[in-house]
């Protein structure tokens, strides 16, 4: 092979040297006739080549003239799916430099950046944004499946630099979403489904819910972003302003459209707000009572928990909570455990099913006989077959949906009590109050088996952190936890107002003498009238604004409401059979200590409570004063010898010191205050003060 090469070579060397014998003549260049044709030939080709190589380099163009010349690029294709030509201009070329870089290898040049935009000043990319937003949601509104590409153009302007742009954009989809979402929830569609032919118009809704599934997840997703960066912002106003307009849309969304998809992630956005504490750190110009959506939050929770009448929602949002407060080791805010309060349980959703059936249940209203159509027999008896169908579906939607609704009922009073369990177990500081008073709600719902547990916690409640032993070996009532030692009575006796307890003998003596113990610190008790709910000033004497409120744990009930409800189940219900307090010697005496002991404390009683206080004793005259019951002559009942001035034969005096009513000897004293009562600044209660003898002795 090489030695073909190079005999090649030497023959086209040899032609080469004959070819060109040059003769100068004139102006012209002659050639010898020998190697005329050759020359031709090479000469032609050589021509043919550059003419090729000149067309290849050498731009489309359709402008000639000038310096500069109109050059064709690739197309492109925009965003609403248009080919554009791409045209520019460049400077022309002159044809020896042409030649010149064809010839030589031109290195490869890097790109020229291309030259910045002039930007608009803020105030200018606000407006324009508005407008832009505004038209793509007014398209939207306006025709949701036609337009339902623009649910991706609003998304692209939360990528915007500006945070004023931002908000905006999630304002903005809040909207087109709580318009556009149907009422229903959109599943997914199957492989079989997606492969299957359909009708146009189908085609069109399935586009439709695919792609509004998809936009809205994405803007879920966001919220949740945003919420994250709030909570962890510290001193970044951008991310503050941000977050808490997306904890707006987050808590709308909620409100509005709770049946829909991407619940659960919402009610996770929430309960993340909620893991935190009420004050986020950050800017010290930032308003102190600005809570950055915590107080939202928690009026979301109880409007969902009030208007769920399946019980899912409620039940996905409990799960979450409790989820979030075992792994923060129950260190949340008692307004968290307050939303529980709200959930519609058992006892209510049975009531309503069964007004729900009544409501069904009421016949229709009869048509005359001119305005009804006329049907053939065999249409009649379709029509009766038909109906006695739909009734049977209805009975049978019906008791599905019950069973399903106690079903989920019973798995979130699972992990309500299970929660609360706990906190009274390890003796959670500042979540006790409010657990203790769900504890009083729901109490009637606790399986059977666990009462005796529950009861030995409360008693240990009260004897280890409601009270502390004296010198003598008795409880004394520690300052400002009257409160607490009240919800723990009224859980007991709570305990007995259910199916279950009503056959179950519980010794509740522990709690009867405690009740009767704390009616004296309680009558010093200025807040006796008040709940955190009520519009009242801080103490200017405290160290700060936030004492009273950091010492309150309860929320919903006075401590007075508290001390009705437990006086009516101790005297008034009979479903507590331990404590009968109707007849024998002992249930008397210990009925006359504690009418004593109320009417004692009713002198330091605001006014309210005063009146509630003699409404109580009143009761109990009527009851218990030997005027109503047919065994015992009027004015001779336990009560009515507290009113008694005639002289008695008694062992000993009265002893107000002692805290047992069954050792206090109280049928030696007698009910003196209501004398005293008679003088009292309210009209009300002089009033009840002067008529509260006569309901007991009949003067």
């Amino acid at each position: 092979m090489a030695k073909k090469r190079a005999q090649k070579r030497g023959k086209t060397g040899a032609a080469g040297g004959g070819k060109r014998a040059r003769v100068d003549e004139g102006d012209e260049l002659l050639f010898s006739a020998a190697g005329a044709d050759q020359v031709s030939e090479a000469s032609d080709a050589e021509a043919a080549s550059d003419e090729e190589q000149d067309y290849e380099l050498q731009p489309r163009s359709w402008a000639d003239g000038g310096d500069e010349e109109v050059v064709e690029r690739l197309p492109t294709i925009s965003e609403t799916g248009k080919v554009q030509r791409v045209v520019e201009k460049r400077k022309r070329k002159a044809r020896d430099e042409a030649d010149d870089e064809a010839e030589e290898p031109a290195p490869a040049a890097a790109p020229a950046p291309a030259e910045p935009e002039p930007e608009l000043p803020e105030r200018d990319q606000i407006r324009f944004a508005k407008e832009e937003l505004a038209g793509w949601a007014s398209e939207l509104i306006e025709d949701p499946e036609e337009h339902i590409a623009n649910l991706n153009k609003i998304a692209n302007y939360q990528r915007h630099k500006l945070v004023k742009v931002r908000q905006l954009t999630v304002g903005t989809q809040l909207a087109v979403y709580k318009d556009i979402i149907p009422g229903y929830r959109i599943r997914a569609l199957t492989e079989l489904e997606k492969n299957a032919k359909v009708s146009k118009e189908v085609k069109k809704t399935r586009h439709f819910e695919q792609t509004l599934l998809s936009n809205y997840k994405r803007y879920v997703d966001s919220l949740g972003e945003f919420v994250t960066e709030l909570v962890r912002a510290g001193d970044d106003a951008a991310k503050y302003k941000l977050g808490t307009t997306a904890l707006v849309c987050v808590c709308s969304l909620l409100r509005t459209v709770t049946h829909f998809n991407f619940r659960r992630e919402l009610l996770a956005t929430v309960a993340k707000r909620l893991s935190r504490k009420r004050f986020l750190g950050g800017d010290d110009r930032r308003d102190p009572g600005d809570d950055a959506g915590f107080a939202d939050c928690v009026e979301t929770l109880e409007e969902v928990f009030r208007d769920d009448d399946e019980g899912i929602a409620s039940f996905e949002a409990v799960q979450i909570l409790t989820k979030m407060i075992k792994a923060r080791h129950y260190k949340v805010d008692e307004a968290v455990l307050r939303t529980f309060l709200h959930l519609r349980l058992l006892t209510e959703l049975s009531v309503l099913a069964a007004a729900n059936i009544n409501n069904a249940a009421v016949p229709a209203v009869k048509m005359r006989k001119k305005d009804r159509l006329h049907r053939t027999k065999k249409q009649r008896k379709q029509a009766k077959e038909i109906k006695a169908l739909e009734s049977e579906f209805r009975s049978a939607e019906q008791a599905v949906s019950k069973e399903e609704t106690e079903r989920l009922q019973s798995e979130t009073l699972k992990l309500v009590f299970a929660t609360y369990f706990h906190i009274l177990k390890e003796h959670v500081k500042g979540l006790l109050g409010i657990t203790l008073e769900g504890l009083a709600r729901y109490a009637h719902l606790i399986n059977a088996d666990l009462f005796g547990d529950l009861l030995e916690a409360l008693k240990e409640l009260i004897r280890d952190y409601f009270s502390h032993e004296t010198a003598d070996g008795e409880l004394e009532v520690r300052p400002r936890a009257t409160r607490e030692s009240l919800l723990c009575i009224v859980t007991a006796f709570t305990l007995l107002s259910g199916q279950a307890g009503e056959g179950i003998g519980l010794d509740l003596a522990f709690f009867v003498t405690h009740l009767y113990r704390i009616l004296l610190p309680l009558a010093l008790n200025p807040d006796i009238d008040f709940s955190q709910k009520a519009l009242r000033l801080d103490d200017p004497l405290a160290a700060d604004g936030l004492a009273r409120r950091a010492a309150d744990h309860v929320n919903l009930s006075t401590e007075m409401e508290i001390v009705i409800s437990i006086f009516d189940s101790l005297f008034f219900n009979r479903h507590y059979r331990t404590v009968n307090f109707g007849s024998g010697i002992s249930n008397n005496i210990r009925l006359a200590a504690f009418a004593k002991r109320l009417a004692l404390a009713s002198m330091h009683f605001p006014d309210k409570s005063c009146f509630a206080a003699l409404k109580i004793l009143e009761k109990l005259c009527v009851r218990f004063g030997g005027r109503s019951t047919g065994d015992h002559a009027a004015g001779a009942g336990a009560v009515a010898a507290l009113f008694s001035t005639d002289d008695r034969v008694m062992n000993g005096v009265y002893r107000p010191d002692i805290d047992n009513p069954d050792l206090a000897n109280p049928a030696a004293a007698n009910i003196w205050e209501t004398f005293l009562l008679q003088k009292h600044y309210s009209p009300e209660v002089a009033a009840m003060a002067r008529a509260l003898p006569r309901k007991s002795v009949g003067v």
